[in-house]
């Protein structure tokens, strides 16, 4: 099987510290004092924003 040629995906402080936010918000919603972790949080922001892109809004930088 050939090595894949994806390579992780860093993110600035900002962004960790954005995610943790969320994060953080979750728990204190949550009857239970449970959250998803980062990376659910953050595949779940990346396939909104895919979807929003699919769907014909336009991407800026």
């Amino acid at each position: 099987m050939p090595a894949s040629s994806l390579k992780p995906v860093l993110l600035s402080k900002e962004q960790v510290v954005a995610l943790q936010a969320i994060q953080k918000s979750e728990r204190e919603k949550s009857s239970l004092n449970i959250a998803p972790t980062i990376h659910v949080i953050a595949r779940q922001l990346m396939d909104k924003a895919l979807s929003q892109l699919e769907g014909g809004e336009a991407w800026s930088n």
